[in-house]
């Protein structure tokens, strides 16, 4: 007898690196409104420490959190190569800022508070590979 298997498709996962909890609720909410998974962490420690993280499609990540920064840990992961596409979100977008996210390899730089129009275009253009503000 053969038996047939269906296949299930499982919403990628968006991890949320964020030291302000209202934001990566807000972020949760959003993401979760698109269809998607989303794994929070209060800083960049907790990230590096999750056992998830090589389950991760896109990262949105806060640049300016207490111990290890944004910018530090884009950083570290493309050093050991396990960068996800990563989105930054910032109350300090100077250009000094956007250049270095950007030159490591971000896909979009966005200033808080964040419009859902952007962050939205921005998740798109990682996931489903559509065009997304930059």
């Amino acid at each position: 007898m053969i038996e047939s298997f269906e296949l299930v498709s499982v919403s990628p996962l968006v991890a949320i690196v964020d030291d302000d909890v209202s934001m990566r609720e807000a972020l949760e909410d959003l993401i979760g409104s698109l269809g998607y998974r989303a794994l929070m962490f209060g800083s960049a420690h907790d990230y590096l420490a999750s056992p998830e993280r090589s389950q991760v499609a896109c990262m949105i990540l806060d640049v300016q959190m207490p111990g290890m920064t944004g910018l530090d840990l884009q950083t570290h992961l493309v050093e050991h190569k396990t960068a996800p596409p990563i989105i930054f979100v910032t109350s300090f977008g100077d250009d000094t800022v956007r250049r270095r996210a950007m030159r490591s390899g971000a896909v979009c730089v966005l200033e808080k508070p964040v419009q859902e129009d952007e962050i939205i275009g921005c998740i798109d253009k990682v996931l489903r590979g559509g065009a997304g503000e930059g």
